[in-house]
C-alpha cells in the first residue's frame, strides 16, 4: 500500500501484475490492477495503472497516470513527490468509478539501513464525481498518512508490515452520531516477497481494517498475491 522512492533508472520499465479478494461485511469482491512504470531520467518514472473488477459488477475502472520524481538523496534517506490524474474510464452507474477526472499528490519519504527498508506516505487526494448521488454523499477532499518496515532475510526473502489510515469521504460521518462511522478507516498488512532473480518478485499479503467499521470504504479482510517484472 505504501510506495517507496524507488525509480527505475533512465530506458529501464517495471510491469506489477496483482490481484486482491477483498470482504466488506458480507460483500465479497475480486480485483486486479496493473501497474507499467517506465524511467525517463534517473530519478523520474513515467506510470500507467489500469485497475479492473473481476467480480459483478465486472469492468475496468478509473484509469490513472502519474509520475514519481525522486527530488532528494542524501546518504540513506530520499525524498519523491508522485502527482497521479485519474481519469474516468470506469461507469459510475454499475460502481467501476467516479465518473470525473480526479487527482492526487503523495509526498514520500524513504530511509535505508543494512538489511531494513523503511518508507512513509502522505497523500492528498481532490475526488470528484459526475453523479449527484455520489457527489452528496462523498466529499471532495481526501488524505492519507502510511509507513512500512521491510525486513530483508536474504537476497530472496524478505518480510514487510505495512500500516496506515485514510479520512473518511461520507458526509453522514459527521452528523449520523454513530462513534464507528465517525471514524476514519485504519488497515495493517503483513506480508512477504520471494525473488528468485533480481529483476523479478513475487508477493503474497493479508491485509485487515481497522476501526471504521460502518464506514463504506472500510476493507474489513483482503488477501493479495502478485507479480513484478523489471527489464
Amino acid at each position: 500500500m505504501t510506495d517507496d522512492t524507488g525509480t527505475q533508472d533512465k530506458g529501464n520499465t517495471q510491469l506489477e501484475l496483482n490481484t486482491d479478494w477483498l470482504r466488506q461485511n458480507d460483500l465479497h469482491t475480486h480485483v486486479a490492477n496493473f501497474t507499467a512504470s517506465y524511467g525517463l531520467l534517473k530519478n523520474l518514472d513515467i506510470y500507467l495503472n489500469p485497475p479492473a473488477t473481476l467480480s459483478q459488477p465486472s469492468g475496468i475502472n478509473d484509469v490513472a497516470v502519474g509520475v514519481k520524481w525522486r527530488v532528494l538523496e542524501h546518504d540513506d534517506f530520499s525524498l519523491g513527490i508522485k502527482p497521479e490524474i485519474t481519469f474516468p474510464s470506469g461507469d459510475p452507474n454499475r460502481g467501476l468509478g467516479r465518473g470525473a477526472t480526479s487527482m492526487s499528490l503523495t509526498l514520500i519519504g524513504s530511509y535505508q539501513s543494512g538489511d531494513w527498508a523503511f518508507s512513509s506516505n502522505l497523500a492528498a487526494y481532490y475526488n470528484r464525481y459526475r453523479l449527484a448521488s455520489d457527489q452528496q454523499a462523498n466529499r471532495t477532499m481526501q488524505w492519507r498518512l502510511s509507513a512500512y518496515a521491510l525486513y530483508e532475510l536474504n537476497p530472496k526473502w524478505s518480510l514487510v508490515l505495512d500500516g496506515g489510515i485514510l479520512s473518511n469521504t461520507e458526509r453522514a460521518s459527521d452528523t449520523s452520531g454513530d462513534l464507528h462511522s465517525s471514524s476514519n478507516p485504519g488497515y495493517i498488512l503483513t506480508g512477504t516477497v520471494y525473488s528468485p532473480t533480481p529483476n523479478l518478485d513475487l508477493d503474497m499479503g493479508l491485509k485487515f481494517g481497522i476501526g471504521c467499521g460502518a464506514c463504506a470504504a472500510q476493507t474489513h479482510r483482503q488477501v493479495g498475491v502478485g507479480v513484478t517484472w523489471r527489464f
